[in-house]
C-alpha cells in the first residue's frame, strides 16, 4: 500500500479549523535563504554543489507547503526571504530577534539549508517560537524536528510488539529525532548510517531512511519489510523531473507498504507543525492519529458519499452541467452546495471536490470500480451529500409531476 501522507495532512487541518475563531490575528513567519551565487547556474556544478542546489529548492517546495497548510486555518503567513550576498550576519540576527519580541508571531521556522555562517545565530530564536526544533534543543514542547515526529508516528501506527526498525541514517539530527521518539515508545531500533552493510535492514521488518541520498535504498536492501518510510527529498535536475526519495523506484513494489516521494512524509510533516501550532498558542493537544484508522475512516466515508454523489450528476438535467472548455470537452462538472462533482469522460474518473479549499476528496476510477483517493472527509461531508441527494431526489420528482401534468 502506498501511503498517503494527505490524509494524515487532512485530518488535521479539519482538526485545527475548529479553532480557527481563536487563531484569528496569529501569524507564524518562514524564513528562507535563496541559494548561493555559486549555486544559481546549473553549468559545471559538482555532485555535492547539485545536491545541496537541490536543497535549496526543496526548502521552496517545503515552504509553499507550509504556506498553504497554515493559511487553511486561519493563520497569517510571514515570509522573509534572504539572499546570502546581501544579507549580513547583523540583520539575520535583528530579524530573529524582532521575531522574538513580536507578540503576533506565535511562532517561527528557518528553512534549511541555510549558509554555514548564519548557522550559530539560530541559538539568538527564542525556544518558546521554535516549533520546528531549527535551534536542535528540546524547548520543553517539542524535543525533534517535525519531520522525526512525522515519521515516527508512522511507524508507529504499524509497528507491532515484536517489531524491529532499522534507521537508515539515524546517526543525524533528523534520523535521531526518530530513534529517541521510537526508544520512548518501547519499539525496538537500530541505526545504520551510507557505508554501514545496509543488509542488515533484514534483520527488521520495518526500515526508515533519512540519508538524503537518491535511490540509495535498492530492492537488493529491502528484499521484503511490512512497512519503508522513505524521508528523502532531491528534486529532479529538470522541472520536467519527477523528486527522488532515498528509495529507488524499482523497490516500492516489494514492501507490504510505503511512503512515497513526493507525497509521504511531506505532507505529514505540515501536519505535525499544525498540531504544534495549536499546542504552542492554545495549549491544546489533537488526539493523536493513527494512519491505518484515517484509512478505514476515510474509505468508509467515501463508499457513502460516491454513489450518491455519481447518482446525483448522473440526473441532473444536462442543462445544468457546465462543460469545459474546448480543449477538455470530456469534463463534465456540476457545482452543488458546497461542492463540484467531475466526470472525465477520457480518462474515465470520478471526482468529488470541496469548492472553497479546492480540495480533492475523492477520485474513483470507473473502469476499475475502484476508489484510488479518498482524503479530507469529515462526517459532515457525508451528512452534507446525503441531503443534498435526498433534496435532488424531491426536485426531480417534482419535475416529473410538473411535466405530467402539462401533458
Amino acid at each position: 500500500m502506498i501511503i498517503d501522507g494527505n490524509i494524515i495532512k487532512e485530518h488535521v487541518k479539519n482538526q485545527c479549523k475548529n479553532y480557527q475563531e481563536q487563531l484569528l490575528g496569529k501569524e507564524i513567519t518562514i524564513i528562507r535563504f535563496n541559494p548561493p551565487p555559486n549555486l544559481r547556474n546549473s553549468e559545471n556544478l559538482s555532485e555535492r554543489q547539485k545536491s545541496l542546489k537541490g536543497k535549496y529548492e526543496a526548502a521552496l517546495v517545503s515552504e509553499n507547503q507550509k504556506v498553504a497548510t497554515f493559511e487553511s486555518f486561519g493563520v497569517k503567513v510571514n515570509r522573509e526571504t534572504l539572499s546570502p550576498e546581501d544579507t549580513t550576519v547583523e540583520q539575520f540576527q535583528n530579524i530573529l530577534r524582532n521575531l522574538n519580541d513580536n507578540e503576533n508571531v506565535k511562532a517561527a521556522i528557518v528553512q534549511f539549508p541555510i549558509p554555514s555562517e548564519f548557522e550559530d545565530s539560530l541559538e539568538i530564536l527564542s525556544p518558546e517560537k521554535d516549533i520546528d526544533i531549527v535551534r536542535e534543543e528540546p524547548n520543553g514542547l517539542f524535543s525533534a524536528p517535525a519531520t522525526s515526529e512525522g515519521v515516527a508516528r508512522i511507524v508507529e501506527s504499524f509497528a507491532q510488539p515484536d517489531s524491529n526498525v532499522a534507521v537508515i541514517g539515524g546517526g543525524g539530527f533528523i534520523g535521531n529525532g526518530v530513534v529517541n521518539y521510537l526508544r520512548e515508545k518501547n519499539i525496538n531500533c537500530f541505526i545504520l548510517e551510507d557505508g554501514d552493510d545496509l543488509t542488515r535492514t533484514r534483520a527488521a521488518d520495518i526500515v526508515v531512511t533519512v540519508t538524503g541520498v537518491p535511490g540509495l535504498a535498492t530492492p537488493y536492501i529491502l528484499p521484503e519489510h511490512r512497512l519503508v518510510v522513505d524521508s528523502g527529498f532531491t528534486p529532479g535536475e529538470t522541472k520536467q523531473d519527477f523528486p527522488r526519495g532515498d528509495v529507488d523506484k524499482s523497490a516500492y513494489n516489494i514492501p507490504q507498504n510505503i511512503t512515497p516521494v513526493p507525497g509521504g512524509i511531506g505532507p505529514t510533516e505540515m501536519a505535525i507543525l499544525a498540531e504544534r501550532f495549536i499546542k504552542m498558542e492554545l495549549g491544546i493537544e489533537l488526539p493523536e492519529w493513527n494512519y491505518q484508522q484515517l484509512v478505514q475512516e476515510q474509505l468508509e466515508r467515501a463508499q457513502i458519499i460516491t454513489p450518491l454523489a455519481k447518482a446525483i450528476l448522473a440526473t441532473t438535467n444536462s442543462n445544468d452541467i457546465s462543460r469545459s472548455p474546448a480543449e477538455n470537452l470530456e469534463l463534465f462538472v456540476l457545482e452543488l452546495g458546497d461542492y463540484k462533482l467531475t466526470l472525465d469522460t477520457e480518462k474515465n474518473i470520478f471526482m468529488v471536490s470541496r469548492l472553497q479549499e479546492k480540495t480533492l476528496l475523492i477520485q474513483e476510477n470507473l473502469t476499475a470500480n475502484q476508489i484510488e483517493i479518498n482524503r479530507g472527509l469529515i462526517q459532515q461531508d457525508v451528512i452534507n451529500i446525503q441531503q443534498l441527494h435526498a433534496q435532488h431526489r424531491i426536485d426531480i420528482q417534482q419535475n416529473n409531476q410538473s411535466r405530467g401534468l402539462e401533458q
